[in-house]
């Protein structure tokens, strides 16, 4: 190898070293049009500053896929090289100079060149983006930009909240989006990009999830409240869980007394009890609860006991004895829809 082959090579691995640390050795270009800069090479990096169109930079490295990274004023970042062009002018390095090429059919190339001969300097290798999600605000990935890696958003703030036109995924990455927060609600699995989410979500996200391999299983119901209150049940009489009512067709309860020192809550009309451990075990621990057709003594259920109860309709249902007024209960209630 020649001396002078010997000094290009040298002065090629010198570049590519200086290039990946600082702007010591870069050339021109100059913004065709506003133009973003960002944290990395591609769109799904976060927006760091942006350039005026005429703007000039010092381009220092060019990725495979034509994103190249620049030096200016403001903070530094990288730029497609699809809205760069070169500008008059050399290499800051005063015995070598740098040129731009930009490229119809492939990524744009810097050549140093020494004395009389020229060599292509090596592009980096890009890193890898990893599993990640970006969500946009208009359609084609444009607009406002969201990206997250694996995990769960309850609730998107204002800049996103119903406002996602189009999502784009990156390495094994997939999304769950949801109409409700805390991604419940009617959702849609997203597993390939949708440059324009149209249809019934467009614009009606409001929580959202990214996973790798299965989607995660969904959120547990929230139990919605049917009937709630109090209710002052005598002896011999009875009462729906349904609607709080005293007597009448569809009762759940009877405050059966035998004797005066025998008395029993009794179910009636298919409705069926769980004293349990007499624990407050709302609408999941009554739900699992096992059920029975036999009555309770009140005995059982001294004050401050819960028992839980799936009415003759079919509902969970949870009442508490808070206490008597002579031999009447006072009991309070709450029944969930089914």
């Amino acid at each position: 190898m020649s001396i002078f082959k010997l000094l290009i090579a040298s002065a090629v691995t010198a570049v590519t070293m200086l290039l990946s640390a600082s702007s010591v050795l870069a050339v021109d270009a100059a913004a065709t049009v506003q133009l973003n800069v960002r944290s990395g090479p591609s769109t799904s990096y976060g927006v760091v500053d942006s350039l005026d169109a005429g703007e000039v930079v010092q381009v220092g490295e060019c990725s495979a896929n034509g994103w190249c990274y620049i030096y200016h004023s403001g903070p530094n970042g990288w730029v497609s090289s699809n809205f760069l062009s070169t500008t008059p002018g050399g290499s800051t390095d005063p015995d070598c100079s740098l040129s731009l090429t930009f490229n119809s059919s492939g990524p744009p190339s810097l050549v140093l060149t020494c004395g009389s001969g020229s060599v292509a300097v090596p592009a980096p290798i890009p890193t890898p983006v990893g599993n990640k999600v970006c969500f946009y605000t208009h359609n084609n990935y444009s607009g406002a930009e969201f990206c997250r890696g694996v995990g769960k958003t309850n609730v998107l703030n204002a800049t996103f909240n119903n406002r996602i036109s189009s999502i784009k995924l990156y390495g094994a990455a997939k999304a769950k989006i949801c109409k409700n927060v805390n991604v419940t609600g009617a959702c849609r699995l997203v597993a390939v990009d949708i440059p324009a989410l149209g249809g019934a979500f467009n614009d009606h996200t409001s929580s959202l999830a990214v996973f790798t391999g299965a989607a995660p299983a969904p959120a547990p119901a929230v139990p919605v409240t049917f009937s709630t209150g109090l209710i002052k049940l005598k002896q011999t009489f009875s009462a729906n869980l349904d609607n709080g009512n005293i007597g009448g067709p569809g009762a759940d309860i009877w405050y059966e007394a035998v004797t005066a020192a025998n008395k029993f809550i009794t179910p009636r009309n298919g409705a069926k009890l769980a004293l349990g451990n007499g624990s407050n075990r709302g609408y999941a621990g009554c739900r699992a609860a096992s059920f029975s057709g036999a009555r309770i003594s009140i005995w059982a259920i001294p004050v401050g006991t819960y028992v839980c109860a799936k009415t003759a309709q079919g509902r969970i249902s949870q009442f508490r004895l808070n206490g008597y007024i002579g031999t009447t209960m006072r009991l309070g209630y709450t029944t969930w829809a089914n």
